[in-house]
């Protein structure tokens, strides 16, 4: 595991324990929260997986 994935794995922990606490009351801070998340999943999707991803023409 990665020092990246690590990080997003303790970014995912520490919005779960926010999101247990209460903290994400309002839907839009859930969703961007939850965008913010998936983005950077991806990001790693895509930097581990170029050959895979990317279509050479």
């Amino acid at each position: 595991m990665t020092v990246q994935q690590s990080y997003l794995f303790c970014q995912i922990e520490e919005f779960y324990a926010l999101l247990q606490k209460g903290d994400y009351d309002h839907p839009l801070d859930l969703a961007k929260k939850l965008q913010e998340l998936s983005d950077e999943a991806w990001d790693q999707v895509e930097e581990l997986y170029q050959s895979c991803v990317c279509i050479v023409p």
